[in-house]
């Protein structure tokens, strides 16, 4: 049996157009994000705050991603989508406003913020649900990566091109360019067409009843607890590199502008580098033990970061990490969309969703605090060595073996 190449879902025109619209919303996002955690940075030098910014952003996912899985099973999830992507324009506009009128502060700007994130988590499990509708079967694990590298694709370009026109023009003009780009997700999005199947395949299911099947569904599947204890083990710990850099970025290397705009695209390089060459890198090493390795690797270069803190070495092992990272959100990604039936795909993407979120806004807020009290470097030190017992206790729970998501 012929394996499909990285690129083979985008020959789907509606997934291609999908793809290519998510691209540049991205972008956009991520010009946003690296502008808003550089203003944060020029508010106050606090570590601590700069963790609340990454968890106002992660926060609403662990707290609504659930109710939006309810909602996105039970209405129709194009639809659906649109108006979550009216929401995050509004929100991308008032920031682009009040930082024109220079009314920008460190508590506004997380209010925000976290605005921004409820429209995410709102809109992130129907988004994950429709994927398989539009490709499947062995397509299905690279269009996943396909996304992934697309969302880092974007973490690479968005934050070098915000960064320039942010010390050109101001911070107003990366929050206006995103309120922008949501305009293609929402044309692309009311161009496709679902099938009949698909829709009817939804349960129409009223809140409550939707809400207890959809726990009772999770609570009973022991592949799903596996998947989401793998990221639990990876996530909390190694989370300390990537809420830490606009710190790492600002005050230990002194970069300007431009040059954080760079570290915060690295991420993106070995994350796009890695999603092209999973599927050669699963079929090595399957993508039980790809999981493993990354984890390994992750942590020896949030070490190697910590203890070589000069920008070319932080540069590296930051890409080396975004390498790590797509693989074990792919991996995991794809495990779950595998194990979940269409009518219960947006409540278990979410569930799964939550606890991604919930332990990296543990892990940020964690990290954050650690590194106000005893410093930045020593908190990657000790990120770097309590991934270590967590990556064996991974090694003892195994991805679920499906190789055929369900309908």
């Amino acid at each position: 049996m012929s394996h499909p190449t990285a690129f083979a879902p985008l020959a789907n025109r509606a997934f291609l157009a999908l793809w290519t619209a998510n691209l540049l919303s991205n972008t956009g996002g991520w010009m946003a994000t690296t502008g808003a955690a550089w203003e944060m940075t020029s508010l106050t030098p606090e570590p601590i705050f700069v963790a609340l910014l990454a968890s106002a952003n992660m926060l609403p996912m662990f707290l609504f991603c659930f109710p939006a899985g309810v909602l996105a099973d039970r209405f129709d999830r194009r639809l659906y989508i649109i108006v979550c992507q009216f929401w995050m324009m509004g929100v991308a506009a008032a920031l682009a406003v009040l930082a024109f009128l220079g009314l920008l502060d460190h508590w506004t700007l997380l209010g925000l913020v976290f605005c921004m994130g409820l429209g995410n988590a709102m809109n992130a499990p129907a988004w994950h649900a429709v994927v398989p509708e539009i490709v499947s079967g062995p397509m299905l694990r690279p269009a996943i990566a396909l996304n992934s590298a697309g969302f880092n694709l974007a973490r690479t370009v968005g934050p070098v091109i915000g960064q320039i026109l942010l010390s050109l023009v101001g911070v107003f003009l990366l929050f206006a360019i995103n309120a922008t780009t949501y305009i293609g997700v929402i044309f692309a999005m009311s161009s496709w067409k679902r099938s009949a199947e698909a829709r009817a395949s939804q349960r129409r299911e009223g809140f409550v009843e939707a809400a207890r099947s959809g726990i009772a569904f999770v609570r009973n599947s022991g592949e799903l607890k596996a998947v989401f204890a793998r990221g639990l083990c990876f996530f909390t710990p190694g989370i300390a590199i990537g809420t830490l850099l606009p710190v790492i970025g600002r005050f230990e290397l002194g970069l300007d502008e431009f040059a954080f705009g760079i570290l915060y695209g690295v991420f993106g390089v070995g994350a796009v580098a890695a999603a092209m060459a999973m599927p050669l890198i699963n079929r090595l090493l399957g993508p039980d033990r790809a999981n493993i390795w990354a984890m390994g690797v992750h942590a020896a270069a949030t070490l190697v970061a910590a203890l070589v803190m000069t920008p070319y070495v932080v540069g590296a092992c930051v890409a080396l990490s975004g390498a790590c990272w797509i693989t074990v959100i792919a991996n995991n990604g794809t495990s779950v969309q595998m194990i979940l039936p269409n009518f219960m795909r947006a409540r278990g993407m979410a569930v799964h969703q939550m606890v991604f979120f919930g332990s990296m806004v543990v892990g940020s807020l964690m990290w954050g605090k650690i590194a106000t009290l005893i410093g930045t470097q020593a908190a990657l030190i000790l990120s770097a060595a309590l991934l270590v017992p967590f990556t064996v206790l991974a090694a003892w729970i195994r991805l679920p073996r499906s190789t055929l998501p369900r309908t």
